[in-house]
C-alpha cells in the first residue's frame, strides 16, 4: 500500500493539473499571437501594447488576490464537505468583483494617459497605449467576473470548466485580431483598436461560458444549490474571505509594486530593445503559465488534503507537481535555446540587431525557466495550506526589494541595459525558490495548516 499511494498521488495531480497547464499556457499562446499580430504594425505599436501589462495586472492585483482566496477556501470546505459555506463565500466574493470591475473600468478610462506615463510610457507609445489600454479596461468587468468564477471551479477540482472557456475565449481573441487588425474578408483594418477590441470580445465569450457553468449539476459551486438553499451574501463569509485575502492583496501589492517600479525602469532602455524585451516576457509568461496550472493544482489539491486533515497527502501532491514542473520547464528552455533565432525573427524579421536581443534574452529565460516553476508550485502549495503570510514576505523580498534594487543598479547606474534587466530577473527568482523550498523543508508551513472552523 505504501508503493500505491504515491503513484495514485501522482495521477490524481496529473488529472488536476492537466486541464490548468493546458488553460493557462494556451492564454499565454494567445498572447503572444497578439503580440506577433500587432508586430506588423511596427515596433512602436508593439511597446505600446506591451507598456498596458504592468498597469492591467496592477488594477488586477485585488481580483487576483480574491481569486486564489476563493479557490482555497473553497478546496477546503470542499474537503470538509461545508457545501453550503463554499457557496455562500462565492456569492459573497461575486457580489464584491461585480462591483469593484464596473469602478475599476472606469477610472482606468478617465484616468489612462497618467496612469500610462507613471508607468513608464514615452512619447513615442502613449497615444497607442492609452487606445489600447482604455478599450480593454473599460470593459474589463468581462474578464474579472469570468476570472473570478473559474478561480472557484478550479479550488472545487473543477479545472475543465476553467481550461474550455479560456480555450474557447482565446480562440476567438485569436479569429479577431487576424480580421481587425489588418483586415481580412470584408473587416477594417483597426490595428491596435482592433486588437483591443479581439481581446474583448474574447472576455465576453469566456465570461458567458463562465456563468453557463454555475448552472451545471456537476458544479459544486451552483446557482440552482444557491437558491434552493436561499444563501444570501452574508458578514460571516466576509469574515471567512478577508483575511486571507488582505494577505494575498499585500503579497500582490508588493510584488506588482516591484514589477511596476523595474517595468518603468526597463522602459527606459530603449524602444528597440524594449520590444524585444516585450516579446522575450512574453515566452517568460509561457514558463509562469506552466507552473500557474500546477499552482492551480497545489491549491485545490492541498488545499482539499488540509481540509481532511491528511498532510502527508499534501506533500505528496507537491513531489509530484514538482516531477512535473521540471519536465516542462526543460523542454521550454531546450525550445528557447534551439529556435531563439527563429522565434525572434518570426515578430521582427531581417533585423540583426533584434535577433540578437532575442539571443541574449534566450539564454536568460533557459536558466530562469526551471528555477520559476519550481518557485510557483512550492508558492501554490503554500497557498493550499493558508501559509500566505510566509509567501508576502518571501515574494516580497525577491520582487520588491531585491529586483527592484538589482535593477536600479544594473540599469541605471551601471548602464547594462537589457542584460541588467533579465539578470535582475533571474537573481529574483533564486531568491524566491529558495526561500519557498526552505519554508517547505523546515516544515513551518504545516503550523499554518490547519482545519478552517465550521
Amino acid at each position: 500500500m505504501t508503493e500505491t499511494k504515491p503513484k495514485s498521488n501522482l495521477q490524481e495531480t496529473f488529472e488536476i493539473a492537466w486541464p490548468s497547464v493546458v488553460e493557462s499556457v494556451l492564454i499565454v499562446l494567445a498572447g503572444m499571437v497578439d503580440t506577433y499580430m500587432v508586430s506588423t504594425l511596427g515596433k512602436a505599436a508593439v511597446a505600446g501594447v506591451g507598456v498596458t501589462n504592468q498597469p492591467k495586472y496592477f488594477a488586477y492585483t485585488m481580483f487576483y488576490a480574491l481569486n486564489t482566496a476563493i479557490a482555497s477556501l473553497c478546496a477546503r470546505r470542499l474537503g470538509e464537505k461545508k457545501r453550503r459555506e463554499a457557496n455562500g463565500m462565492f456569492l459573497t466574493g461575486l457580489l464584491f468583483v461585480t462591483i469593484a470591475s464596473i469602478l475599476l473600468g472606469l477610472l482606468c478610462v478617465v484616468f489612462a494617459a497618467p496612469i500610462l506615463k507613471v508607468f513608464g510610457a514615452n512619447a513615442e507609445m502613449l497615444p497607442i497605449s492609452v487606445i489600447y489600454f482604455r478599450i480593454v479596461m473599460g470593459f474589463s468587468l468581462f474578464n474579472l467576473i469570468s476570472m473570478y468564477i473559474n478561480a472557484a471551479q478550479r479550488g472545487c477540482g473543477n479545472t475543465k470548466i476553467a481550461m474550455t472557456t479560456n480555450v474557447t475565449s482565446n480562440l476567438v481573441n485569436v479569429l479577431m485580431n487576424y480580421l481587425l487588425i489588418n483586415g481580412h474578408f470584408g473587416f477594417p483594418a483597426l490595428g491596435v483598436v482592433g486588437a483591443a477590441i479581439a481581446t474583448v470580445l474574447g472576455t465576453v465569450v469566456a465570461f458567458v461560458m463562465s456563468v453557463h457553468s454555475l448552472f451545471r449539476k456537476e458544479s459544486y459551486v451552483q446557482v440552482q444549490y444557491i437558491l434552493s438553499e436561499a444563501i444570501r451574501p452574508a458578514k460571516a463569509y466576509v469574515t471567512d474571505l478577508v483575511p486571507m485575502t488582505g494577505t494575498l492583496l499585500g503579497e500582490n501589492l508588493m510584488t506588482r509594486l516591484g514589477f511596476a517600479i523595474t517595468g518603468a525602469l526597463t522602459a527606459r532602455i530603449g524602444t528597440d530593445p524594449y520590444s524585444a524585451h516585450t516579446v522575450g516576457m512574453n515566452f517568460m509568461n509561457l514558463g509562469f503559465a506552466f507552473g500557474d496550472g500546477l499552482q492551480a493544482a497545489m491549491v485545490a489539491l492541498t488545499g482539499k488534503s488540509v481540509g481532511e486533515g491528511d498532510r502527508e497527502k499534501a506533500e505528496s501532491y507537491v513531489r509530484s507537481g514538482q516531477k512535473f514542473g521540471l519536465v516542462i520547464s526543460a523542454a521550454t528552455a531546450a525550445l528557447m535555446l534551439l529556435f531563439h533565432d527563429q522565434i525572434f525573427g518570426l515578430y521582427f524579421p531581417n533585423d540583426p540587431q533584434m535577433l540578437e536581443y532575442g539571443r541574449i534574452i534566450s539564454y536568460f529565460i533557459a536558466l530562469i525557466m526551471p528555477i520559476q516553476v519550481a518557485k510557483i508550485v512550492f508558492n501554490g502549495m503554500l497557498r493550499g495550506a493558508g501559509d500566505v503570510r510566509f509567501t508576502l514576505i518571501a515574494s516580497t523580498i525577491g520582487v520588491t526589494v531585491v529586483q527592484t534594487i538589482l535593477m536600479y543598479i544594473l540599469i541605471i547606474k551601471m548602464g547594462m541595459g537589457l542584460q541588467g534587466v533579465w539578470l535582475s530577473i533571474l537573481v529574483s527568482q533564486s531568491v524566491q525558490l529558495i526561500l519557498f523550498a526552505w519554508r517547505y523543508k523546515s516544515g513551518k508551513w504545516m503550523d499554518a495548516a490547519k482545519p478552517s472552523e465550521a
